[in-house]
């Protein structure tokens, strides 16, 4: 008889999958309107680095308020990238703060705000791909993560 209970007991739902950060991400060559080489494949590598994070999705750029905007340079034998991690506001969040003025909110929403700045330097360019998507990961995006779970 316990055991007909047990198989009839309830069972627990499965737990909901948390929601994935959306994030931009936005590479240049320094000094050029487009990408170089060495900035495509840096693309490459911090596109697949933050992708094999299991909460953070790349998304084209009307899909997130998020952008990680970086600027890639290389001299002879050595690399460098300044990466900057911005957020627009959200209607929301404007109300919040008591922005309730339509034309107010509107301009503010077009603002970047800046939540993170880092520069990177060294002498390979995928270890150097991998040193950003490590600090975003630990950095702006843990941050990120312990808000959302607060909500």
């Amino acid at each position: 008889m316990l055991a007909a209970m047990l198989a009839g007991a309830a069972q627990p739902a499965p737990a909901q999958p948390a929601e994935k950060l959306q994030v931009v991400l936005e590479v240049r060559s320094e000094g050029r309107p487009s990408r170089d080489e060495f900035a495509t494949r840096l693309l490459g590598d911090v596109r697949r680095g933050l992708e094999a994070i299991g909460d953070v999705e790349v998304v084209p750029r009307d899909q997130s308020r998020r952008i990680i905007w970086i600027v890639a340079g290389t001299t002879a034998g050595a690399f460098a990238a300044s990466v900057i991690f911005t957020e627009r506001y959200d209607r929301e969040t404007l109300m919040v703060l008591g922005i309730e003025d339509d034309d107010m909110a509107e301009r503010m929403m077009a603002l970047q705000i800046v939540n993170d700045h880092q520069i990177f330097t060294g002498k390979d360019g995928a270890a150097l791909a991998g040193r950003i998507v490590t600090s975003v990961n630990e950095g702006v995006l843990a941050k990120l993560r312990k808000l959302t779970a607060k909500d």
